[in-house]
């Protein structure tokens, strides 16, 4: 199972899901223009089912 777009600063959101069992396979740097740290990455997260 992928689950996209999970923005690289939202440090919460990524904990979450890696505690799920996902994990970072791929970052697309800049893909995302955050209101206060400008462009930043968006982290491709998969898990085997």
């Amino acid at each position: 199972m992928q689950f996209n777009a999970v923005v690289e600063t939202n440090t919460p959101a990524v904990r979450l899901w890696t505690s799920l069992g996902f994990s970072v396979v791929g970052t697309v740097p800049g893909a995302f223009r955050h209101p206060r740290h400008g462009d930043v990455g968006l982290h491709i997260m998969y898990r085997r089912l």
